[in-house]
């Protein structure tokens, strides 16, 4: 509650209790002292609240630390938690700096019976860091509310937070989801990097020959550019330096805007809008504002409803680029999925440019990584003779944490909507006959790409085949 709305509550049941005891003077001298109590009291909890924050802010990032091995990390989080008087702060700090210097995308809190497991997402993968204890499980959750500005003593319903850290000379925001279970609250916290894009399109793992293609679609001066992929697999990245690209090539003159959940970077001179479902602010609404603000280029997060899609389908054949993303199992599948929701065939057809198809596959560690023949095994999971070529496997060193593998690259396939394929999304094709189509057009699949990725010693053929499950390796 707002300081404004606490004052107006606390004026109303001033005044009502006033005119009750009006009638009874008696209770007029205890009544006002408790109400004084009552009405004082949020103002108080306020300050405590506030004051708390600040001092939170005050000891975030004071301290610098360095990336150490995930056995260190390990060590040095359980020897905080057997202190006879942990120094939470300090172990919250250690753990969150750690997670951005180990490059992780998510910390993850998971409570069980005898203890709380603390788990880093790196490289797409969720990796086993260290166990708190139950009691120091329950403070560190309570100093990252204070941080987050969650209420502390909500314990039985899910709870979002944010926070910012300093780590070493970057800035970073934490998107914080408290959830209660059996065993007490999970927490998973959500690294997102604050400031400008690094990096531009030749870095993601595009071939030549993909470039060339992408960099046509999305300079054209209208259409729909539809990427796709799971939860983590990049997407977001790719559209960042696709906008980016072209606000370059347009010499900073084309008029981009964005409507995001949550915004990730910080784009220079784009326009970005985070969506506030919880306040009413959609997809849709936000489309709908932003079409009146004479932009040229419009990134849609996400398309997960019919008014969104409609909006979006009929801005791509009005004079507006737009770029989303929309989930199916494949590159294919999108229009079908689309058409699903409402979506007219005829409009979709004329709309879209192109489906992006994207995954990301780890790295191999270039200090351990060693040559192997490909298996019998590996070849018939891949649909794909391999004659005994040679590809790289990982090992696992102290540079790559054991893992085998450090960082990540995309692979692509870019289906381009031809008059072939517009004829065949209008008539609700199944996704077969749309694969098929694309391939016989020249299209380069995500599993040709993975495996001329795997060939190069960039990435392994059991990786390919961890990202690529059956229905997503081709209709």
């Amino acid at each position: 509650m707002s300081f404004t709305s606490v004052v107006a509550v606390a004026v109303v049941v001033t005044l009502a209790v006033l005119a009750v005891a009006f009638f009874e003077p008696a209770y007029l001298v205890p009544t006002v002292v408790g109400l004084g109590v009552v009405g004082a009291t949020p103002l108080v909890l306020q300050y405590v609240r506030a004051r708390a924050a600040a001092l939170a802010q005050g000891r975030r990032g004071a301290r610098s630390y360095t990336v150490e091995p995930l056995s260190r990390v390990k060590a040095t989080i359980e020897a905080h938690c057997i202190e006879p008087k942990p120094d939470v702060p300090e172990l919250v700090d250690y753990m969150l700096q750690q997670a951005v210097l180990q490059q992780a995308s998510d910390v993850h809190l998971v409570p069980y019976r005898e203890f709380t497991l603390v788990r880093y997402r790196i490289d797409g993968i969720l990796t086993d860091v260290a166990r708190i204890l139950p009691g120091v499980q329950e403070q560190v959750t309570s100093r990252l509310k204070v941080l987050a500005e969650a209420v502390i003593y909500v314990h039985d319903r899910p709870q979002d937070g944010r926070l910012d850290l300093r780590v070493g000379d970057r800035d970073v925001d934490l998107r914080v989801a408290f959830m209660p279970t059996l065993h007490g609250e999970r927490v998973v916290m959500r690294i997102l990097a604050r400031g400008e894009l690094g990096f531009g399109l030749t870095a993601l793992g595009f071939t030549a020959d993909q470039l060339a293609v992408f960099s046509d679609i999305i300079l054209r001066p209208q259409g729909m550019v539809i990427m796709n992929g799971p939860a983590g697999s990049g997407k977001t990245t790719t559209i960042y330096a696709a906008l980016r690209a072209v606000l370059e090539h347009s010499q900073h003159s084309t008029s981009i805007y964005t409507l995001e959940d949550p915004i990730e970077y910080d784009l220079m001179n784009i326009n970005q809008t985070q969506i506030e479902e919880g306040q009413g602010f959609t997809f849709a609404h936000g489309l709908r504002t932003m079409l009146r603000q004479d932009p040229d280029v419009i990134m849609v997060g996400e398309i997960r409803d019919l008014d969104t899609a409609r909006i979006a389908v009929q801005a791509g054949m009005t004079g507006h680029l737009i770029i989303t993303t929309v989930h199916a199992k494949q590159a294919a599948g999108v229009f079908v999925r689309l058409v699903e929701i409402g979506v007219d065939s005829h409009s979709l057809a004329s709309a879209v440019t192109a489906v992006v198809a994207q995954r990301l596959v780890r790295v191999l560690c270039k200090k351990c990584r060693r040559e192997a023949p490909a298996t019998p095994g590996e070849a018939a999971k891949l649909g794909r003779p391999l004659d005994g070529r040679t590809f790289s496997v990982p090992v696992g060193c102290p540079a790559c944490n054991q893992k085998g593998y450090s960082g990540r690259v995309g692979i692509y396939e870019i289906l381009q909507v031809d008059e072939g394929m517009r004829d065949l999304i209008a008539e609700r094709a199944s996704p077969d006959r749309i694969y098929r189509h694309a391939v016989e057009r020249g299209m380069t699949t995500l599993i040709e790409n993975g495996v001329r990725l795997a060939a190069s010693g960039e990435t392994s053929l059991e990786e390919v085949l961890r990202v690529l499950p059956p229905e997503q390796r081709g209709a």
